[in-house]
């Protein structure tokens, strides 16, 4: 009966141990190892690195999802972030989505579906006055089974 006893109180401690454990553990934080991330700043214009995933040949299509770029600078108004991508093969870049961004906020965007074979890099180019513009933008590369 002691032993017993023992058990089922082992157990009651061990499922508020595991309880407690998820839950400090948020929805947001078990997604942030889907999220590329990219900062710096520019004053005229400047494109990141070309970003080329490796996916399953059963990958007909993809996209960027749930992407954001916040900005801060001195001066106010905003700037132009444009998606492009580069077909497999090729060497010319093609803007498939043109974003207007403000310079102090976030700005949110996605872009259309592509394929999974295309390289892609974000152009960020200001608009206005010159002044150094600092951002970070984050996104989710998303790559699907469907066309």
């Amino acid at each position: 009966m002691k032993t017993m006893k023992r058990n089922w109180m082992m157990i009651i401690a061990f499922a508020v141990i595991i309880s407690g454990i998820g839950g400090l553990v948020s929805p947001k934080a078990e997604a942030n190892w889907l999220y590329k991330t990219r900062s710096g700043y520019f004053t005229n214009y400047v494109e990141t690195q070309n970003y080329q995933g490796s996916y399953s040949s059963s990958a007909k299509s993809f996209l960027i999802m749930d992407g954001s770029i916040t900005a801060n600078s001195t001066a106010g108004g905003s700037f132009m972030l444009y998606i492009q991508k580069r077909p497999y093969g090729t060497a010319n870049w093609q803007t498939i989505k043109t974003v207007i961004a403000d310079k102090n906020g976030t700005t949110r965007f996605e872009s259309p579906k592509f394929s999974p074979r295309d390289g892609y890099r974000f152009k960020l180019v200001n608009l206005g006055i010159k002044n150094r513009v600092n951002y970070k933008i984050q996104w989710v590369p998303w790559a699907s089974a469907y066309k």
